[in-house]
């Protein structure tokens, strides 16, 4: 979207890019993606310009974890390779079907909306669609960007809508970084909030990961009960402290409606 010299972004920073190694693993997943026979390794490091040692490296790991498969001295996909792009299809329908309900809930509130889903491997929550606020003075958030749990009002949600083990696991082993000085790093504290999120079904966190920054998170259940996502009204903090009582409102009933869709 183009911005006009009065924007002002209340905005996150995207994490830095990953290692070399990380690019060339997404190559050989590339490249072997249009080979249904197969590449040797020699064929691999010819494409890449890679040397054979650096290559297998890489390789053996892949291979052992199941994402490539090592046959008759050649490389081909593996299964586990299939079930994340399988995954990942399913979070884009997922995402294709709750569209309709961040673009009226945007329209309604004027602020930016997010679609956030959790992963309990890496303990982060990540906006998987969202929609800019239109408003000069706005909250922006990259999609696709791991944030932490205990300090985001989707992150706090759906660690709340987890069971118990595994809420005990993370309030165990999570390293509860302080963002801001209101990020709650006691233990006690966070599941006390948690608790009481999951009785009233609403997260709120006001400049916890940046200052000057505020999300408010209600469950989008799916068809077995379980929490398929949260879905986030997100603001400046000063603005979604005047407009709280309003916006939680249109925040709950969207996520009820996005609900019901599943259901059906």
């Amino acid at each position: 979207m183009k911005k006009t010299e009065t924007d002002v972004d209340v905005a996150e920073t995207p994490a830095a890019l990953g290692p070399r190694s990380v690019t060339r693993i997404l190559g050989l997943f590339e490249i072997l993606a249009k080979s249904p026979d197969g590449l040797s390794l020699a064929e691999l490091s010819n494409t890449l310009e890679s040397p054979k040692s650096s290559l297998l490296t890489l390789l053996r790991p892949l291979v052992a974890e199941g994402y490539l498969n090592h046959t008759t001295s050649r490389y081909y996909l593996g299964p586990f390779i299939y079930r994340l792009a399988g995954n990942i299809l399913a979070t884009r329908n997922f995402s294709r079907m709750m569209r309709p309900y961040l673009n009226e809930l945007a329209v309604k509130t004027g602020e930016s909306i997010y679609l956030s889903v959790i992963d309990m491997d890496s303990q982060m929550v990540t906006h998987i669609d969202g929609i800019d606020s239109q408003n000069p003075v706005r909250y922006v958030s990259p999609l696709g960007a791991p944030r932490p749990l205990h300090c985001t009002a989707p992150g706090r949600l759906l660690l709340a809508y987890q069971d118990d083990k595994v809420q005990e696991h993370y309030l165990r082993t999570a390293k509860l970084k302080a963002m801001t000085w209101r990020t709650v790093t006691d233990r006690s504290t966070l599941k006390k909030q948690l608790k009481e999120i999951r009785e009233n079904g609403i997260s709120i966190s006001i400049s916890e990961l940046s200052e000057g920054a505020a999300g408010i998170a209600a469950p989008v259940f799916d068809t077995d009960g379980t929490v398929a996502a949260a879905l986030v009204i997100a603001a400046p903090a000063e603005r979604m402290q005047h407009k709280l009582n309003d916006l939680r409102p249109m925040l709950l009933e969207a996520a009820a409606e996005a609900s019901g869709l599943l259901k059906n």
